[in-house]
Order: C-alpha cells, then structure tokens, then sequence
C-alpha cells in the first residue's frame, strides 16, 4: 500500500511538473490545449464552502468581500490538487440573485476576479464566472442592462475566458455572449449545460435541441460543457453521445463536470456520498471520448480533483474513441393527428370544466356541441386562477366518452416545468395532439396569502418546451401547438410581435380572445399574413347583467356600448338569449372570411346557445 501510494505521489508530481514547465502568464483555453492536454478544472466552490464554513450556500460569493481567506484556501486547495482552471467565485454574483447593490456586487466581482487571479499564479487558466441572470418580473433590457455592468466589471480586471454553467438553453446567456464579444471579439467563450437524468434540461430542452442551438451559435464558443445535475455514470449516457457529436463534427472544445453523485439530506443538511476514487474512475472515462477539460460540480472538494489528476495522469493523453449521436427520427405517418393542421375551416367550441369531480353535465355539453357540428371541444386551464378540474384530465375524458377531438389549454401559473412536462406526457399517451399554451390568469391579490403562483416559464418557453419533445419524444406524432392572440386595435402591435416569437417557438394556430367589432379585423388579417391558422373568438352574451359584467369586469373584453344597449335589465331569459344569439352570428358573419375558423366560448356551459348559433350559420360555413 505504501508503494502504491508512493507511486501515486510521483505520478502526480510528474504531472505538475510537465505542466507548470509548458504555461506562461497569460493562459488561456486555447494556448493550454494547443499543447494536446487535457484541462483538470476545479471543483464545486459553493458546496465546499459549506463543508468548510457550514454557512449557507447562499453567502459564498459575499465571503470575496467579507471574509477572502476562506475563498483562497478553497482556491488554493484545487491548485494544490491539480487543477489547471479555476472558475471565479461569482456563479451567483448579480444583483437580483443577491439582492445588493450595484457597488457592492462591483466589489464581490473584482475581489473574486483577483482572488483567483493570485491563486492561479500564471499556472492555471481563470474563468470569469458570468452568473446567468434570471426573473419572471424582469423585462429583456434590465436583464442586458445587468449582463453588461457585470461583463464591463471583468474587462476592467482583465478577464480573457468567461464561462456560463450550470444553463437551461444558450437563449438564456445569448444577450450576454454577444455583448462580450462586442467588447472584446477574442474573448474565449465557455458555455455548459445541465442536463437531468431523462436527457432534458432544467428548462425542458431536449439534448438535440439544445444541440441544434449550439450549431447555430458555434462560431461564438469556444468551449461546450454540461455540469450538475447527475453524477459521472448519468452524465455519461447522456454526455458522451452529445459531446462526441461536437468533438467530431465542429471545431468546438468539450468540457464535463458531473456532480459527485446524488446528495442525500442528513441532519437537515446537503451530503453528497460518493467517494473521490470512485468518482475520479467514472469521471476520467470522458477523456477516451475527446473530451478536452475535466473536473468536478456539486459536492466534489480538493480530494476529487486529487484523485481525478492521478487518474488522467495515469491514462496517457491520446483521443481513442468516438460515439456516433443518433441521427433525430424521421416523423411518421402520426398515429393521431390534430384537425388544426388541416387546411379546412374549423369550429372549436370551449367549455370551462367542473369545480367539483362531477364531469356529467360537461360530457353531456360536450355530446350536444359535437352533434352541431362542432369539430373540436376546448377546455379552459383554472381561468381567473379559481382552481377547476385538470384541464388535461377532462380533456381525456372528453376525447374518451364524446369521441371528439380535444385541446386542452395548459397555463404556467400553477406548475413548474417538471409538473408542465408531466402533463404534457400524460396528454400524449391519452391520444390528444394539440395543446393551447398560455401563461394563465394570475391569482387574485386577497388569495397571495395562501395561494402562491408558480409561474416558473411563459407560454413562448412552454411552447419551446412542446416543441423540444415533438422533436424527440414526441416524433412520431407530435402535437400542435396554438397560442392566444388579442386583435384588440390598441395592442396589436404587441400582439404580432408575441404572435412572431411564438411561431418561431413552435406555434401554428391561435384562438383571439372574443371579437365584438370590426376594429379588430385588421388585426386578425395581419396575423393570418404570418402564416398563423386564427380562429376568431365568438363569445355570446346572454343577458344585460351578463354583458355589463364582462364589459367592465372581465380582463382584455372591449365591447362596444351600443352592443350592452341591445339588452335590457328587464329581459326575460328567453328574450336575452335570442338577442345574445342574434348579436353572436352578426359577429360571425362579419368575421368568417377573415378567419380560418371560429372559436365559440359557451356561457356557463349552455351548449345549446353555441349550437344555435351554428345551425344559423350552417349554409355559410362549408366544413
């Protein structure tokens, strides 16, 4: 044992030797590799300065500023270990994730620039740590604005590589990227990503999507990675066919950092239980798949790193093996197929589904719709945030007893993306090919105290979720996506422009919100020009109550007065419903060579108003 450990040791020299011999002042990415090594980057700061400190992760990068002795021996550790990249301690350095001020996030930025800087020595590469910025409540110019105050922080220390880790999608460091290469066009460019056990990534992407984005930007990296979210025998199965791809078909280098297993919750704390040998003989199996910079994410330390620099010391430096990535498979005949991608004038009908479990009276609206002729039943997702029966699980049950086509809407306001996914798997496999995506309602104000909104993405990036397993899981028989579209004439131009990024999220259909003017035809005829099938909304009103309540009370209605004038307070409900009626099919007829179908929103579920409104249109709607 003594021998062996001895031998280890002298290994290991060997190998600092070499290297400290072969770099110079200025390292970088490019210089270090034109010299056929393999990168050893360091470890996870963040966990390890929990083991050290046993303080929350959440202060790390303030200890550049409080406490910098602590950040140098974590620094100094994974130098001593092997390390030939250090990653600055900023990972979660802006100002919304910390909550500080622009000059206090100045100072975290440089002190932790200058203190891998010193610890590195000229011996090791240091990467600018860019922290991904993120929020719901925060517009594209704040989040631009945030990225180049904390780019033009590193350029003032001389920063050459940067890296973004740990990412859900290039889209979301694209504004950042750009605007370090605008500064400095010779910056070395990292970018690494998390993907999860099931080969997706945080925000949903399938790897070949997420590959397909990497292509298009490619001239802009330098390096691609993936970190976190699994330990080195996952990472593998995914990684080693994604990266390989990249090793052979681009100029591009590769990085992996796996996770030091997966943790566990002792004594109300994190553990990661994997032990640095096996880790450092899973990890150093990337470097025989042309893997150029290997280390360490959550929960490895400076022993990982030791005993991963021994093994890829230990292996030699020669690339011996490739991976061919699957070619994406061709779509087949769908098995199930949504009549929204057909060229035919289509009726949708959407009926608001039950507060309670009792599904019978919509069944039955559901029968009475399809026999007059409606070709397609909608079903509204908790509007106005009062929770109802699942959307998609009403939606299958509708599909099942009615035989009819269903779309589901599917709004963000109440799950996050694994909840989104989940559903969106379970639509599949019951058979259901067309989803309407939207952001939701948000929870009224005197429900916050108890109800709290998720909203963890938006309808466009729940379109891009949908489209990525169309494109893999989903290939086969993929599922038709459809947005709201609002023509009212003073948001059209915002309108358009969100109908432009949902098609290019996957989009191909939207319903309008209800129609009551031909002010908003110009809208509808400028959307349809985009190539977007529009289905204009119908929504009868049924009484003179009614139609005042969604005038004045209903978010996004504009109904013209004369239109609430054509009922009165006094109406029986008879009377009110045949006005109701009679208003609906003007609409409609005024609309119908402007739309590639209707969308009918049934009041209270009274299917029998939407099926006379449709028998009055029979002769002019050719199905």
């Amino acid at each position: 044992m003594r021998i062996t450990s001895i031998l280890m040791s002298f290994i290991r020299l060997l190998y600092h030797v070499q290297f400290y011999l072969s770099v110079g002042e200025n390292m970088n990415v490019r210089s270090f590799l034109s010299q056929n090594k393999i990168i050893i980057t360091d470890g996870a700061t963040g966990t390890y300065f929990s083991e050290l400190t046993g303080m929350d992760v959440k202060l790390c990068e303030k200890y550049n500023v409080t406490s910098p002795d602590v950040i140098r021996h974590i620094h100094n550790g994974y130098i001593k270990a092997g390390s030939t990249l250090l990653r600055t301690n900023t990972f979660f350095a802006n100002s919304y994730a910390l909550g500080i001020s622009r000059d206090e996030l100045k100072s975290i930025i440089i002190n932790g620039y200058n203190i891998a800087s010193e610890c590195a020595g000229g011996k090791a590469i240091v990467c600018a740590d860019v922290s991904a910025v993120y929020g719901n409540s925060l517009s594209s110019s704040q989040v631009l604005d945030e990225y180049k105050f904390i780019v033009d922080t590193f350029l003032s220390c001389n920063a050459e590589t940067f890296i973004f880790e740990t990412l859900p999608s290039l889209q979301t460091v694209l504004p950042a990227i750009d605007y370090i290469l605008s500064q400095k066009p010779d910056a070395e460019i990292i970018t690494s990503f998390t993907l999860m056990p099931d080969n997706h990534t945080r925000s949903g992407l399938s790897a070949k999507s997420l590959l397909a984005d990497i292509l298009q930007n490619k001239h802009k990296l330098t390096m691609i990675g993936l970190n976190c979210g699994s330990g080195a025998v996952q990472m593998f199965r995914n990684a080693a066919p994604f990266l390989s791809y990249i090793h052979e078909n681009t100029d591009l280098f590769t990085m992996v950092m796996p996770n030091a297993g997966y943790p566990s919750i002792e004594n109300q704390r994190t553990v990661f239980t994997s032990t640095p040998e096996y880790f450092a003989e899973q990890t150093a199996v990337f470097k025989a798949y042309g893997v150029s910079a290997i280390g360490g994410c959550c929960g490895t330390n400076p022993e990982h790193i030791r005993q991963l620099a021994i093994e890829l010391s230990s292996e030699g430096n020669t690339h011996q093996k490739s991976i061919i990535y699957p070619t994406p498979k061709q779509n087949k005949t769908p098995s199930a197929s949504s009549q929204l991608s057909e060229n035919k004038f289509i009726l949708a009908a959407e009926l608001d589904p039950p507060n309670t479990s009792d599904i019978t009276r919509l069944i039955s609206a559901a029968k009475t719709l399809k026999e007059s002729g409606v070709n397609i039943i909608t079903v509204s997702d908790s509007p106005l945030g009062h929770a109802k029966m699942d959307s998609v699980l009403c939606s299958s049950r509708i599909k099942r007893e009615v035989n009819i086509e269903t779309l589901p809407h599917i709004c963000c306001r109440d799950k996050n993306i694994n909840a989104l996914r989940s559903s969106l798997l379970g639509a599949h496999s019951d058979g259901i090919r067309a989803v309407l995506a939207v952001t939701g309602d948000p929870v009224s104000e005197i429900d916050r105290g108890v109800i709290k909104p998720v909203f963890n993405i938006d309808s466009t990036r729940l379109m891009e979720l949908i489209n990525s397993l169309n494109e893999d899981v989903f290939s086969d028989s993929p599922i038709v996506i459809g947005g709201a579209f609002d023509p009212a004439p003073r948001k059209a131009e915002y309108s358009l422009k969100r109908l432009d990024k949902k098609m290019k999220k996957g989009a191909s259909f939207v319903l309008t919100q209800p129609v009551f003017s031909e002010a908003a035809i110009e809208s509808i005829d400028r959307a349809r020009e985009t190539g977007a099938k529009v289905l204009v909304g119908i929504m009868p009103m049924v009484s003179y109550r009614n139609a005042s309540f969604m005038k004045n009370e209903v978010p996004g209605m504009t109904i013209p007065d004369e239109l609430v004038h054509r009922f009165r307070p006094d109406m029986t409900r008879e009377e009110s419903t045949e006005v109701g009626i009679e208003i609906a099919v003007e609409l409609a007829r005024m609309l119908k060579s402007h739309a590639d179908g209707f969308y009918f929103i049934t009041p209270f579920n009274r299917a029998e108003v939407i099926s006379r409104i449709i028998s009055s249109l029979h002769l002019e709607i050719s199905q």
